[in-house]
Parts: C-alpha cells; sequence; structure tokens
C-alpha cells in the first residue's frame, strides 16, 4: 500500500512543524538553579562544581558538605561520601521538592554523609560543551543516549569526587535511569567496581519488557521505526524539554496549585503514566513544583534507544537500525548486549508492584541476572514511579532504609579494617 501527501496535508504538517520550533524557541528560559538556590533557603552549605567529561561535556553538580545547619564547618577527609543520581528527563532538581524534613539529600547530610547530586548531559545543568552549543551544534551536541552517560558521565563523576574529597569510593543511590547508567558503566568499564562501596538502585529502568504502555508493542515497534529514519533525515536534537518553558511553569502553576479545580485531572493524568496515586496521598504543597520540574531535556536518540529496550526486552547498546551501520560501530551486525551478570559490586533494588514505568517482574529478572542483589519491594498498594523520590511516605518506606544499608556497610567496613589491623 502506497503512502502519499496531498500538497495541504504537508503544508499543515510545516506549519505545525515550525509552531513548534516557534513555541521551543520563545518559551526557553534560562532559569537553572533551583538545586542551589533550594539548599541555600534551608540553610544548608552548598558547592557548585563542575565536571568536565572525557567528550567534552560540563556538567554542573553540586554538593552538600558533612555539615548541619548548626554546624557549617567544611567536612573532614573522612566522611563518607554519597553519590545521588537522577532519573530520564530529570535533574538534581528531583530530590529536593519535599524539604529537609523528607529529602534524601538533606537527610544524608544530617547523619553526617558528605553528599553530592549528579546532573547528566542534556538537562538543564548539562548543556555546555567545550566546543558545541545545544543550538547551532545540534546534531552533534544531541547525539548522544544514556550509554554515554554511563560510560563518561557518571565515571568522569565519580573520578571527580574522588579527587576532590579523597576518599577512594563513594556510596551510590541511583532513581530510575540512575540506576541504568551504573550498570551500563559497570559493564563497560568494570575497574570502576571498586569505586563503589555501596550501590542502591530505586526504581532501576533497566529491562522494560512489562512496562505498561497503552499501545501494542508492534504499533511501538512500527513508530520506532518511523521514528529512527526521521531522525537520519532530521538529525539528533533536543526533546523533552517542556519544564524550562515559562508557559510551561504557568501552566503548572493553573493546573497544579493547592486548591486549583483542573488538579483532580492532572493526578488522573499524572497516575496514566506512572502508577496510580494513593488515596492518601495528594502531593499537598509539592505538585506544581513537581509538574514545574519535569521534563528538563534529553536527547531524541535517548528517547528512541529507550524504544529498543522496550521492543526487545533486553539491555542492549543502541541499534544503528541496519547491519552495515551495526557493523561500521560495533563490528557486528548488531548492538551488543550489556553482560550484567558480569556486575561483581552487591546492589540493592527497590521496587513496587503498581510502577507502570518499571514493572516488578523486570526489577526480579534483574535480580537473577545479577550477581549479588538484594530485593525490596515497597510495602503500599499504590506506590508510582514518582513515588520514589516525592511520596510524604517516603522517608519512612525508602528514605531511612537506605541510609541504614549505608550505614551499615560502613559499619562492617570499619569492623573488618579493625580485624585486619
Amino acid at each position: 500500500m502506497k503512502f502519499s501527501l496531498k500538497f495541504n496535508e504537508i503544508y499543515q504538517l510545516l506549519l505545525f512543524a515550525v509552531l513548534i520550533v516557534a513555541l521551543n524557541w520563545c518559551f526557553t528560559s534560562t532559569d537553572t538553579n533551583f538545586t542551589p538556590r533550594s539548599i541555600a533557603q534551608n540553610n544548608y552549605p552548598v558547592e557548585e562544581h563542575i565536571v568536565p567529561t572525557t567528550d567534552g561535556y560540563l556538567l554542573s553538580i553540586y554538593r552538600i558538605p558533612a555539615a548541619t545547619k548548626a554546624n557549617t564547618t567544611p567536612p573532614k577527609k573522612t566522611s563518607e561520601v554519597v553519590l545521588l543520581q537522577h532519573g530520564f528527563t530529570l535533574s538534581s532538581d528531583v530530590w529536593l521538592l519535599r524539604g529537609p524534613k523528607n529529602d534524601l539529600p538533606y537527610l544524608l547530610a544530617e547523619a553526617g554523609y558528605d553528599v553530592w547530586l549528579g546532573n547528566h548531559r542534556g538537562n538543564e545543568y548539562g548543556r555546555k560543551h567545550i566546543s558545541l552549543d545545544p543550538k547551532r551544534d545540534r546534531q552533534h551536541f544531541w547525539n548522544f543516549t544514556w550509554h554515554e552517560m554511563g560510560y563518561y558521565d557518571l565515571a568522569n563523576t565519580i573520578d571527580y569526587m574522588r579527587e576532590a574529597t579523597g576518599q577512594k569510593s563513594v556510596h551510590y543511590v541511583g532513581y530510575s535511569q540512575g540506576g541504568l547508567v551504573a550498570l551500563v558503566l559497570l559493564t563497560t568499564r568494570p575497574e570502576y567496581a571498586e569505586k563503589f562501596k555501596s550501590m542502591q538502585f530505586t526504581a532501576p529502568t533497566v529491562y522494560m519488557e512489562n512496562i505498561k504502555v497503552p499501545l501494542p508493542t508492534a504499533w511501538i515497534s512500527g513508530l520506532g521505526n518511523y521514528f529512527s529514519r526521521f531522525l537520519e533525515w532530521w538529525g539528533h536534537s533536543e526533546t523533552l524539554q517542556h519544564a524550562r518553558w515559562n508557559f510551561h511553569k504557568q501552566m503548572c502553576s493553573v493546573l497544579c496549585d493547592d486548591g486549583a479545580w483542573l488538579r483532580p485531572i492532572y493526578l488522573k493524568i499524572f497516575s496514566m503514566f506512572g502508577g496510580p496515586v494513593d488515596a492518601s496521598e495528594n502531593y499537598e504543597h509539592i505538585l506544581t513544583k513537581m509538574c514545574g520540574n519535569v521534563p528538563v531535556g534529553a536527547s531524541s536518540k535517548q528517547v528512541l534507544h529507550y524504544v529498543q529496550q522496550y521492543v526487545t526486552g533486553g539491555f542492549n547498546q543502541f541499534d544503528y537500525g541496519t547491519v552495515d551501520s551495526n557493523i561500521r560501530q560495533y563490528g557486528q551486525p548488531s548492538p551488543p548486549s550489556y553482560n550484567v551478570s558480569s556486575v561483581r559490586n552487591c546492589i540493592s533494588l527497590y521496587y513496587s508492584e503498581t510502577d507502570y514505568m518499571c514493572a516488578a517482574e523486570d526489577v526480579r529478572r534483574l535480580g537473577r541476572d545479577l550477581q549479588c542483589a538484594e530485593l525490596n519491594r515497597m510495602p503500599y498498594t499504590a506506590w508510582n514511579h514518582g513515588d520514589f523520590v516525592w511520596s510524604r511516605y517516603a522517608r519512612k518506606a525508602l528514605h531511612e532504609p537506605i541510609i541504614a544499608r549505608i550505614s551499615s556497610w560502613s559499619e562492617a567496613a570499619g569492623d573488618r579494617a579493625e580485624v585486619k589491623n
């Protein structure tokens, strides 16, 4: 069956494309200071550090030294170091929406840890490069997926932190894509295994075969093929950056402010993608910030890579679409798989039975494939993908257990050191 477009249809498509480009240009905001501003407003010390990656990206990451509001002295060199890594289309902002009494970074700082909030290329804190401009050089700047985030961004961030703190290894907490990129690093650069003291993944989107998508797999596969061909013609570009638009932030206020009559509708749409919202979980006072901080940017190639993960059900490097293209890139007709079973680190995995974006079956499969894994199921009948960072119950159900595991590892390491001496 042939597919053709009439002149008026082509005109409408072009007009729509021009409109999208115009909106993207006109509504982009330059406000990228939520993380340091929020930390400072809560009277915690904060430092900004610029991490240069091996391939030229400049990432802004943030540090809350191991000092409480009552004690703002610089951290000791012996302070345990913790890195928190955000998920897909997110940034370090996502860890800071509820405030000091509930957010994991503050709880860790109060417990005496030297806390670092990471950022990846492509989000609002990772739009700089030593030679490329994200608009002028878009086809080169945005030519990445989450593979590069693990292979370069995370590796270079770990090395920077080790140099800055004098610590040989760090504790790691990765949310959603944050777990994925850590496994990319460990499977492609196994020498980094010894640079992690402990590893904990919350809702890790590694295998995606069983996530809930409102379209048949065959349709998703077809859309992925069309998207791939479009990118071959158009080139790589930025996508899902709406949270940087002033218009988006204004709409979030209208839709999500406490008392807004459209608020229940937004919550319904939110639950269609992330999972059910608990009846007692109304995200009071923070829904506007949740809406206003998601999404903050990704590469179109990164999105296509996720589509490939869902369609294949595996954990593979990016598929360039043809045998010839894959041979040029990898020296073989199909993209290599990430060998999860080669990972030596013990990893704690947290998951929910009602997370639509990270299915429980897929996390349990990951647990079976890893050499050493501890599975922790969230004890709630309704716990969606976002609840791992912003639920009112996250402190008791997730954050305190995470801190306890870090503490127990540190105590066990101390005992081992004493026995050795």
